[in-house]
């Protein structure tokens, strides 16, 4: 009897420990990030029909460079839940597939549904990939691209954002869109919840690798706030001459959810309240680039349940169009 009633006691006292230790290993984390290299290279694979394997594709096997008249690029947060995994997947390889985008930067990507994705033949016979097994992320997920082999990339790369405590990443890649245009392009899933101060430094970080040189930059993403909220209004203070690609087109009277529960009843259970926001963003830096089309992905569902429809992801995807500027 005494021991039972000892427990309680013990676990009162335990809690606060348990809680510092939790702290304790984040902050050492933290610091392992900050030890990390910011920036470094990483290589860009390749499917060998021949071998039937993912190789790593050499930088010395640039094609020709193509005149790209125009480019479609597409970001989409698949949503790392199990939950309806395999229907969700044959919707979203069916959504990607389709697009025939040139660029596909994909958030919340896991090892299993990576090893997956890489397995499909349109992604096999259509695009080299950032990442095949997983490598990349920093964590047991992560953001991964999905490149046109026909472009000239010059340049893959990663940044660890250092002080994040979700092993947030950035991943750009370099691509000679003709004789004269570079293009700059990434997808990132910034840190989530109440940091906003980690997303502002987070987004300097992208601006700054994507900006550093002349040419045209695309970045794109889960950016984890709402475009209806004042921190919208205050992150791009910080980001001049870059332009939200949907309010370019649409206007800003066109919410444009890609976060929305009335329309995915799916997440209805997993959020306390219901919520509409457009989180997902493709934004543009350029003097001679310019967007002409943008559209959501996967706001229509892939399969029935009994109670329900099920959707590919939480999120919605966007993709986008651009083209060179004419000179008059």
């Amino acid at each position: 009897m005494l021991f039972r009633k000892t427990i309680p006691v013990l676990i009162q006292k335990i809690k606060p420990i348990i809680s510092d230790l939790m702290l304790l290993r984040r902050f050492f984390r933290c610091m392992d990030n900050k030890k990390n290299k910011e920036e470094f290279s990483i290589p860009l694979w390749e499917y060998n029909n021949q071998t039937y394997l993912w190789s790593q594709k050499s930088p010395y096997q640039n094609k020709t460079t193509i005149e790209w008249k125009d480019f479609r690029v597409l970001t989409y947060n698949i949503w790392f839940s199990k939950n309806y995994q395999p229907m969700r997947f044959n919707g979203l390889c069916d959504i990607l597939n389709k697009s025939q985008a040139q660029i596909i930067g994909l958030q919340e990507m896991t090892k299993n549904i990576l090893q997956q994705l890489v397995a499909q033949p349109f992604v096999q016979e259509r695009y080299y990939v950032s990442d095949i097994d997983g490598r990349t992320f920093n964590d047991w997920y992560g953001v991964v691209l999905l490149i046109d082999n026909r472009l000239n990339i010059s340049n893959l790369n990663l940044i660890n954002f250092p002080q994040s405590i979700m092993g947030r990443r950035l991943i750009f890649a370099e691509i000679k869109l003709d004789q004269n245009e570079i293009l700059r392009i990434g997808t990132v899933h910034l840190e989530s919840l109440d940091n906003k101060q980690q997303r502002l430094c987070q987004l300097d970080i992208c601006q700054k690798a994507l900006t550093h040189s002349s040419g045209s930059s695309i970045l794109m993403g889960d950016f984890n706030f709402s475009a209806d909220d004042q921190e919208n209004v205050d992150q791009f203070n910080k980001l001049p001459q870059w332009i939200d690609v949907w309010t370019s087109l649409m206007g800003s009277h066109n919410h444009g959810f890609t976060f929305d529960t009335e329309t995915n009843l799916m997440i209805k259970s997993y959020c306390t309240k219901p919520e509409r926001a457009r989180y997902d963003r493709i934004i543009l830096h350029s003097q001679t680039i310019i967007p002409v089309q943008i559209n959501i992905l996967g706001d229509q569902p892939v399969a029935n349940e009994e109670q329900f429809q099920i959707f590919s992801s939480d999120h919605f995807g966007l993709t986008a169009v651009f083209q060179k500027k004419k000179i008059d």
